[in-house]
């Protein structure tokens, strides 16, 4: 018997994610049955077929009549639902995820950058250098968790300087997203993150002077320090024609 907490039916959703995201539960999978659910679960069937059919919302198993319920293919997963972020950040995220995501970061961040020092208000950069200070707060205090609250407070306050209504309506789940992202590029030693906080003041202050193409090419050498620390010794081709 599972031992689940909180609301029966979302607690289910959530371990049934989890099982699949960071797959336990592959792609092309036959679930057990609703009846086989609840027994495991100690739940009533109502509860389990909730959780299936918000699984299947999300792209995560696919539902046909008659038939138990699959795994659905990565491709369908609705991987910037706020929800699929959260479970995949209840675990750690497979290689190929992580450079799928870092690659999304490449495609959106240094046009987001660029948008930001053609848009950005004076609000904007008080809240972005807010981030900053907090960032190397973080940095030379090494606290961590300071760290990643200024580095997310930073991009989240670039994102909404683009004052482009689309970007920002993503700005959560972007949110989430780099914060996945951040687990695997931040050094597990805070001290040697002196040179990637200074690059984010070369970009505070490529915005800060209304400088497009300057703040465009800090944002990626930040993603590209990052990615070829952690992620890829060597960088993947497709990246010579999204760059």
């Amino acid at each position: 018997m599972k031992v689940i907490q909180g609301s029966v039916s979302e607690s289910i959703t959530r371990h049934l994610a989890g099982r699949i995201l960071h797959g336990e539960l592959p792609p092309g999978l036959s679930l057990p049955g609703e009846n086989e659910l609840a027994v495991d679960y100690a739940a009533s069937r109502t509860s389990v077929r909730n959780a299936l059919q918000t699984l299947a919302a999300k792209g995560l198993v696919t539902i046909q009549p008659k038939k138990r319920s699959t795994v659905a293919p990565r491709e369908q997963w609705n991987l910037l639902d706020i929800d699929v972020l959260g479970w995949l950040s209840d675990g750690q995220l497979d290689d190929e995820l992580v450079e799928q995501l870092m690659v999304t970061r490449l495609v959106f961040e240094p046009n987001i950058a660029t948008l930001a020092a053609l848009h950005a208000s004076a609000q904007d950069l008080v809240a972005m250098e807010q981030g900053l200070l907090l960032m190397r707060a973080g940095q030379e205090n090494q606290h961590r968790q300071q760290f990643e609250a200024g580095d997310i407070a930073f991009h989240h306050a670039l994102l909404q300087a683009t004052h482009n209504p689309f970007l920002v309506s993503l700005g959560n789940a972007l949110s989430v997203a780099m914060t996945l992202s951040f687990r695997r590029t931040t050094e597990q030693d805070l001290s040697q993150t002196k040179t990637a906080v200074d690059y984010h003041y070369h970009l505070f202050e490529a915005v800060r002077f209304q400088q497009p193409e300057q703040a465009r090419q800090h944002m990626r050498t930040i993603l590209l320090n990052a990615a070829k620390k952690h992620i890829w010794q060597t960088p993947p081709a497709i990246l010579q024609h999204i760059l």
